[in-house]
């Protein structure tokens, strides 16, 4: 039981430095396109349409749709224990980064960067 818990531990620690490191890049990313410096025209970025989730890009039956959402249902409270334990020790590395970068940062951007944080969090407030 304890290889098992280990193992559950590491596949989560795993899981929060990918989610780390994807919220980073797309920060970057959506810095980028902000400050005007993507290698897109701009028209062309917000043109893009919606990507597809991985379920649709999959094209799941009907039938596999069912079994992938009652095995996420089952998981969802494994899933939430994990964030109620582990969340605030993320939260906190990811605001220690946040704060190194902003001292990397002109005025300007960091004006920018809040406004992207606080229209995110804006965002996500109204979706939970």
């Amino acid at each position: 039981m304890m290889v098992t818990a280990k193992r559950a531990q590491a596949m989560g620690l795993l899981m929060l430095v990918i989610i780390f490191a994807v919220g980073a890049m797309t920060g970057a990313a959506t810095m980028r396109v902000a400050s005007g410096d993507s290698a897109e025209p701009r028209e062309a970025v917000e043109s893009r349409e919606r990507r597809p989730s991985l379920w649709e890009t999959l094209e799941l039956t009907p039938e596999q749709r069912a079994r992938v959402d009652d095995i996420m249902e089952r998981r969802r409270g494994e899933v939430q224990a994990f964030w109620n334990e582990h969340g605030p020790q993320l939260r906190a590395v990811m605001d220690s980064a946040r704060a190194d970068v902003r001292e990397v940062l002109t005025p300007e951007q960091q004006a920018i960067e809040a406004e992207f944080f606080a229209e995110r969090r804006k965002h996500y407030g109204e979706r939970h």
